[in-house]
């Protein structure tokens, strides 16, 4: 698990040091009943501040329910979060938020980081230099409402068409990235 983790703090870290941005909302899927646990990952789709962000959200556990997924890592920057939430407060730490979700519990791991404005990327959007803080863990902490949407709604598992679920997630806007075996 370690690895995956490593992975994604890896890929925020490049997409704010090439792109100015941390990577969307996103859920790591797990089968850990299977003998290569990685399915793949789903990326959120855009949304509208507010409660088109909370639904975006909340959906992304739609897809590991019909895959009966027995751990999920969700993956968000929680200043984007909130400010997209709308939540009440005037500004928010930056940090990426690792949810390592079983079905029973969840750990978050917080990878907090204060930002330096760097040259413009390849779109003529000014990067950014992360300069990580000490991480932490909180076992079982009260999560973002539309957090722990996502995780009611996983841990139903839905026995729906996999392919036809995909399908519509995908019109909606969600992006996938599955493993291929």
């Amino acid at each position: 698990m370690e690895t995956l983790i490593d992975v994604v703090l890896e890929t925020s870290d490049e997409l704010l040091r090439s792109h100015g941005a941390c990577p969307r909302p996103q859920v790591q899927i797990l089968a850990e009943d299977m003998d290569q646990p990685y399915v793949g990952f789903v990326t959120c789709r855009p949304f509208y501040r507010g409660a088109d962000a909370a639904s975006a959200l909340a959906d992304l556990g739609l897809f590991p329910s019909v895959l009966m997924a027995t751990r999920l890592l969700v993956v968000w920057e929680d200043c984007d979060l909130r400010t997209a939430l709308q939540l009440p407060g005037e500004s928010f730490d930056t940090g990426v938020v690792i949810l390592d979700a079983s079905l029973e519990t969840h750990t978050l791991n917080w990878y907090p980081f204060d930002v330096e404005v760097g040259d413009a990327g390849p779109h003529g959007i000014p990067t950014v230099v992360p300069h990580w803080r000490t991480p932490a863990r909180f076992e079982n902490v009260q999560l973002p409402a539309p957090i722990a949407e996502l995780l009611e709604v996983w841990r139903e598992f839905r026995h729906e068409d996999i392919q036809e679920t995909a399908i519509e997630l995908q019109r909606a806007g969600y992006e996938f990235s599955m493993v291929q075996r």
